[in-house]
């Protein structure tokens, strides 16, 4: 046994990405005051590219080995909003708990609750997870939805789920859904997952965090009750993408279960008060993993990512890059707990994936509707859901090139111009011309690719 003689052991992880063409260096240095941090140093020149003529210098962590910073500092509008946020949420805290107390303590399973939060933009993706969970005879009795405005407050409730609505924290989100993956309507979304979370987690309560873009196949509560599975803090889906920004966890934000205890209320309480760089960043994904490691080491927070290389919880990683895991879900070979369609550029791309891949249930009369356009005024206040729910799958085919779970040969194939291809572009396209400019035209498993079509996606995606 290697660690027979360790009383302390300090362990690090390090690696060299294939893809970086850098030699890396690894300095232990003695005789100092005992750090539990990495320092990077890279050589740059005047334009922040390395340079190896260049002296090495001290950069942070999320400096990628192209040389791009992938931190962003919050300009003065991210600043004031985030403190004009900060301070509504303090001033209505005692009041907010005490009415989310009275609300969970009436659902909650086993000290458990499943939070989900939409506006009105993203409202048809609310719908289509409850219609699929129920149409698999899921009890959805202990989720709550804690929507942003109160047309989807509405439309939840008529859907006979339990919500939390507070206009003095909601307000600040915008109602329609996000054009694309890290605008600014999508970071004040973000803001509102770590709200809704904070909260339940700080009123001691176990919870599950689930966007609305997940489809449930089984009772994911099964899995994280498994006592055979460990008593972890947290655990997160595994996002599938190894960018530098995401290590060292690629943990997806976008589905996790939460222990309630004093470690995850820090690193919660550490979100709320992180609101300024998430804004700044168009992401809380890569502040949550940021601070994930920081309190796995000051404090011990325990973390378990559910990894890519699994079929238990697969999402956007499987269904653009492993399509034989999704193939062997077409064919009822395997049976996840959930799949959550990740790794998109926005809705409109979501649902064409979603209906070419069997997970969508909601009707065309519902989508995109208030809750007096669908039912002309006569609402039944418990449950709605065969209004808006199919009994079956709406199945329609998009692109032949993508999984399906019926052939799809007529259709057009996936491109770049389509805004389709979003994270093959973003993960391997992208850095690839970042480190090695290829000639233009290029061609990448079978589309044909020119310097116009990437223009629009270097530009947005390298900063974000």
């Amino acid at each position: 046994d290697a660690t027979e003689n360790c009383d302390v052991m300090n362990a690090m992880f390090i690696e060299n990405p294939a893809r970086a063409r850098s030699r890396q260096c690894l300095a232990i240095v003695g005789g100092q005051y005992q750090s539990y941090h990495i320092q990077r140093w890279m050589r740059l020149n005047s334009e922040e590219k390395p340079d190896s003529n260049k002296p090495l210098q001290l950069v942070g962590r999320w400096r990628r080995n192209d040389g791009n910073d992938e931190f962003l500092y919050p300009k003065q509008r991210a600043i004031d909003m985030h403190q004009e946020l900060l301070l509504t949420y303090l001033n209505h805290l005692k009041s907010t708990k005490q009415n989310l107390s009275e609300i969970i303590k009436n659902i909650a399973i086993n000290n458990t609750v499943i939070v989900v939060t939409a506006n009105m933009g993203q409202s048809e993706l609310l719908m289509n997870l409850i219609c699929s969970s129920r149409r698999r005879g899921l009890d959805t009795k202990n989720l709550l939805v804690f929507p942003t405005d109160v047309h989807t407050k509405e439309l939840a409730e008529s859907l006979g789920l339990t919500t939390f609505y507070d206009d003095h924290l909601m307000r600040f989100i915008p109602k329609e859904e996000s054009a694309r993956y890290g605008d600014r309507t999508f970071a004040l979304i973000m803001i509102a997952k770590v709200v809704c979370v904070q909260l339940v987690n700080e009123l001691g309560y176990d919870l599950l965090f689930t966007d609305i873009d997940v489809v449930f196949y089984r009772d994911p509560m099964e899995y994280f009750r498994n006592p055979t599975l460990g008593n972890f803090d947290v655990y997160f889906q595994d996002d599938g993408s190894r960018q530098e920004r995401y290590a060292p966890y690629s943990a997806n934000s976008g589905f996790y279960f939460i222990r309630s205890n004093e470690r995850s209320k820090i690193l919660f309480r550490s979100m709320m008060y992180s609101g300024d760089i998430i804004i700044a960043c168009r992401s809380h994904q890569q502040v949550l993993i940021a601070l994930l490691e920081e309190y796995n080491s000051l404090f011990g927070l325990t973390v378990k990512v559910l990894s890519r290389e699994e079929d238990d919880f697969p999402g956007g990683y499987h269904y653009h890059m492993r399509k034989d895991i999704v193939k062997k879900m077409v064919n009822g070979e395997i049976k996840p707990y959930i799949f959550h369609m990740s790794w998109t550029l926005n809705k409109v791309n979501k649902l064409e994936y979603m209906k070419q891949m069997g997970m969508w249930f909601v009707k065309e009369q519902c989508i995109g509707k208030q809750v007096d356009e669908i039912f002309a005024g006569e609402v039944d206040t418990t449950d709605n859901t065969e209004t808006c729910c199919s009994a079956e799958p709406i199945i329609q085919c998009f692109y032949r090139d993508k999984p399906s779970v019926v052939p799809c040969r007529d259709a057009p194939a996936c491109t770049i111009t389509r805004h389709i291809c979003f994270i093959t572009v973003c993960s391997i396209v992208i850095p690839t011309l970042l480190l090695s400019p290829p000639r233009f035209p290029i061609s990448i498993n079978r589309w044909t690719v020119s310097t116009r079509d990437l223009t629009g996606f270097i530009t947005i995606m390298t900063r974000h």
